[in-house]
C-alpha cells in the first residue's frame, strides 16, 4: 500500500477525532460559561439573601409579639372599663344606702337646728327634720354625673378603639406570613460553589489542550500528505508508528473528553441548582419581608389612629379615679356622720346633767349667801340697836354701812340644751317620749 494512502487513511479519524473535540470543547465553554454566571447571580444575591434571613426573623418575631400586645390591647381595655364600671355601680350603690340612712335618721328639732326652720310659714306642715337635710347634694349629684360622664365617654372611646383594633388584627390576619424554606448561605457555601466553578475552569483547560494536541496532529497528518504528494516519498516506519499511535490514542482521548464533559456538566448544574435554590428563597424571603412590611403598616396604621384616644382616654381614666376617689370620701364621711349622731346625743345629754348640777351648785350658793348676808345685817342691826346711841356718828362713820353682798353669777352664754338621748335608748324604752325619758333620769 502506497504511503500516501496509508497517511489518508490516518487523517480520517483524525480529523473526525479533532472535530469532535473541538465540539466538546465548545460545549465544555459554555457549561462553564454558564457555571460562572449562576456563581456571579449567587455572589450578587448572597448579602441580600443573608440580610432578608436574619432580618425576616426578628421582624417576625416582633410582628408576633405586636399582634399579641394588639390583642391583649383590646383585652385589657375591655376589661378596664368593665372594672371601673363595676367600682361605679359599687359605689353608686354606697352611696344610695348611706343616703338612705340619713334620710330614715329623724333628728330631734328642739335640740337642734334644722336648715328649714328660716322655711317655715304660719300653717305650712312642718318638714321632717332628718340627718339628710344637713348634706349638700349638690355636690353628690355633681360627682356622680362626672363618673356617669366619664364613663360613657371611655366606653366611647373603648368602642371606638375596638373597631380600629379589629380592623388592623382583620388587615394583619389577611397577610400570609408562609415561612421560607431553610436554606444555607453562608459564605462557605458560596465559596464551595466558587471551587466548583474553578475545577470546571481546569476541566476546561485540560480537555482544551488535549484537543489542541488532536488538532497538532491533524495538521501534521496533512503537512506529511503534502511532502508525500510533492516529493513521491516513502513514509518511515517510525514516523508512521508515531501517526498510527496518535491516531489510535484519539478516541480514549475523545472518551475521556467525553468524562470530563460531562463532570463540567454535572458541576454546572449542581451550580444552576443552587442558583435556582438562593433565586427561589430570596423570592419567599421578598415576599415575607413585603407581608411584613403590610403588617407593620397596618399596626403603624392602628397606633396613629389610636394615639389622640388613647392619651384622652388616660386623662378621662384619671378624671373618673378622682371622681370615685372623691364619691368615696363622701360616702366614708357620710357614714361618720351618721354614726356620730349618736355620740353628739350623748354629748349633748351629757352636758346637760353637768350644767344641771352646776344651776344646783350655785343655788345652793347663793342660797348660803344669801343666809350669811341676813346673818350679818341682823347682828349690825342689833349692835346699833343697843350701842349706836351711845356713839359719836363722827367717831366711826362706816359703822351704820350695811353689809357687802356677794353674788354668783353664770359668764358667758348659756348653752340651749334640753332633753335628748340617744337613738338606741329611744328604741329600747319604746314609746316613751324622750322629754319623759331625761326628766326621769335627771330625778
Amino acid at each position: 500500500m502506497a504511503s500516501l494512502e496509508i497517511v489518508a487513511r490516518l487523517s480520517e479519524p483524525s480529523i473526525q477525532g479533532a472535530q469532535t473535540a473541538r465540539e466538546l470543547v465548545k460545549k465544555a465553554n459554555e457549561s462553564l460559561e454558564q457555571s460562572r454566571r449562576d456563581h456571579e447571580k449567587i455572589c450578587e444575591l448572597h448579602p441580600r439573601l443573608a440580610f432578608l434571613i436574619s432580618e425576616n426573623q426578628v421582624q417576625s418575631e416582633v410582628c408576633r409579639r405586636l399582634e399579641s400586645s394588639l390583642k391583649q390591647h383590646q383585652k385589657d381595655l375591655e376589661t378596664m372599663v368593665g372594672t371601673k364600671e363595676q367600682q361605679a355601680d359599687e359605689l353608686q350603690r354606697e352611696m344610695a344606702m348611706v343616703i338612705e340612712l340619713l334620710k330614715n335618721r329623724e333628728v330631734v328639732e328642739r335640740e337642734f337646728r334644722s336648715p328649714h326652720t328660716a322655711d317655715k310659714t304660719d300653717g305650712a306642715e312642718q318638714k321632717k327634720h332628718t340627718l339628710y337635710d344637713h348634706i349638700d347634694q349638690d355636690a353628690v349629684d355633681t360627682l356622680e354625673r362626672s363618673v356617669v360622664e366619664c364613663l360613657e365617654e371611655l366606653r366611647r372611646i373603648g368602642e371606638t378603639d375596638g373597631v380600629l383594633c379589629k380592623e388592623a388584627l382583620d388587615k394583619v390576619a389577611a397577610v400570609e406570613l408562609s415561612a421560607a424554606e431553610d436554606i444555607s448561605v453562608t459564605w462557605e457555601g458560596v465559596h464551595g460553589i466558587g471551587e466548583l466553578v474553578a475545577e470546571s475552569q481546569s476541566t476546561v483547560e485540560e480537555i482544551t489542550q488535549d484537543s489542541q494536541s488532536m488538532d497538532h496532529h491533524c495538521d501534521q497528518l496533512r503537512g506529511t500528505i503534502r511532502e508525500l504528494e510533492a516529493e513521491g516519498g516513502v513514509l518511515s516506519t517510525d514516523d508512521y508508528n508515531v501517526l498510527l499511535r496518535d491516531t489510535n490514542e484519539i478516541p480514549a482521548i475523545v472518551d475521556d473528553m467525553r468524562e470530563a464533559l460531562l463532570s463540567i456538566q454535572r458541576r454546572t448544574d449542581e451550580t444552576h441548582v443552587r442558583f435556582l435554590q438562593y433565586s427561589t428563597f430570596y423570592s419567599d424571603n421578598r415576599r415575607q419581608f413585603e407581608a411584613i412590611a403590610r403588617i407593620s403598616e397596618a399596626i403603624d396604621g392602628y397606633v396613629a389612629a389610636a394615639a389622640a384616644s388613647q392619651t384622652q382616654f388616660g386623662g378621662l381614666s384619671a378624671r373618673l379615679e378622682r371622681s370615685l376617689e372623691d364619691t368615696w370620701g363622701l360616702v366614708s364621711w357620710y357614714r361618720n356622720f351618721h354614726s356620730s349622731y349618736d355620740s353628739l346625743i350623748a354629748e349633748v345629754h351629757r352636758r346637760r346633767q353637768m350644767q344641771s348640777k352646776l344651776h344646783a351648785l350655785v343655788e345652793d350658793m347663793r342660797s348660803r349667801l344669801e343666809a350669811i348676808h341676813m346673818e350679818e345685817v341682823r347682828e349690825r342691826a342689833a349692835f346699833v340697836d343697843r350701842f349706836g346711841p351711845f356713839l359719836p356718828s363722827d367717831l366711826c362713820p362706816f359703822i351704820q354701812d350695811p353689809p357687802a353682798r356677794f353674788s354668783v353669777e353664770e359668764v358667758g352664754a348659756g348653752e340651749r340644751l334640753a332633753s335628748v338621748v340617744s337613738h338606741e335608748t329611744r328604741q329600747s324604752r319604746g314609746s316613751e317620749s324622750s322629754e319623759q325619758r331625761l326628766l326621769a333620769d335627771d330625778v
